[in-house]
Formats: C-alpha cells, structure tokens, sequence
C-alpha cells in the first residue's frame, strides 16, 4: 500500500510543479488575472492547493482531530491566514519553491509512517491515511482542471497533467 499511495502522492506533485512551470512561462498578468471562477485568479487558485496540502500534513502530524472546536476552528483559521500571508507578493517560482518544500517534507511523513492504514479522527468522521492522501491527489487534480478551464477562459492553452500522462512520462 505505501508504494500505491507514494505513486499516488508523486503524481499530486508531478502536476503541481508541471503547471507551476508552465505558468513560469506565461506573464505574472495572466496568473494574477481576476476571473470569474472558482478562485478569483490562477495564483489564488495555486495558493489554495498550497494552503491546503499544509493543513493535511500539520492533521497527519496532530495524529488527527478529535473535536471541532471553536478554538480549533479558529486556529486553522489562523493557520490559513499566515499561509496565505506568506504567499502574497510572491511569484509563481517562488510559490512552486515553497510547494516542493512542503512536498519534500509530506514525503518523508508518508515514507517514515508506519501504518498508512491507520484510522484519523476529523471530528466524528474517521478515515484512513492512505484514503485522507487520496483525497488530497483527487483535490488537487480539480482545481488543477479548474487552472486548466481559467487559462482557456482568458486565451491560454493549458498544460497536460493527467494521471495517464504521467504514468507515460514515467515510461519515457
């Protein structure tokens, strides 16, 4: 199961780096364009994979949790906060560097644990790891369309970052 979900994990980051170097290539205009979309801008939309990959991680690292409190709440709140905080003003460079640290350090969590099976509370629901990690991959690919369908809407292509495709750069 650990090499299944690992290979799930390193597609969720093979994608993330793929557009972010795409949108390298394009002009800081057309990621900070304000769109009507899911997210206000292709930036935004990249910041909200970031901030939301790091929650999954600090969870993982919290061994879960057991009551949704308001202090909880307002503490993730926080924590989404400053993460956003830390992103504004950056380019789309520094933000991919700042997902390639976080991928680093979510990769070591996933290859370090031992029981990837193992059962994680969120307040009355409970899941496992491996299906919490999947989750993130499958997040992750949606809001990577929505960049996709956002770039289109403004006359740009996208860039390829199926699972298929990937597998078929693997073997080439």
């Amino acid at each position: 199961m650990k090499t299944w979900i690992l290979k799930q994990y390193d597609y969720h980051v093979w994608a993330n780096r793929k557009v972010c170097e795409y949108l390298q290539g394009l002009s800081e205009e057309v990621y900070r364009k304000e769109i009507v979309s899911v997210f206000p801008s292709i930036y935004d939309t990249m910041v909200h994979i970031y901030v939301i990959d790091s929650g999954w991680l600090s969870f993982f690292n919290a061994g879960g949790v057991t009551e949704m409190s308001p202090a909880y709440l307002e503490g993730l709140k926080d924590s989404i906060d400053r993460l956003v905080a830390e992103t504004e003003g950056k380019r789309i460079e520094e933000l991919g560097q700042l997902m390639d640290g976080l991928a680093e350090r979510f990769r070591l969590f996933i290859e370090q644990h031992e029981n990837l099976e193992a059962i994680y509370p969120s307040g009355d629901f409970r899941a496992s790891c491996l299906d919490y990690i999947q989750h993130m991959a499958n997040h992750g690919t949606y809001h990577r369309g929505n960049v996709t369908a956002m770039l289109r809407q403004i006359g740009h292509p996208g860039t390829p970052t199926d699972y298929g495709y990937y597998l078929y750069t693997l073997s080439h």
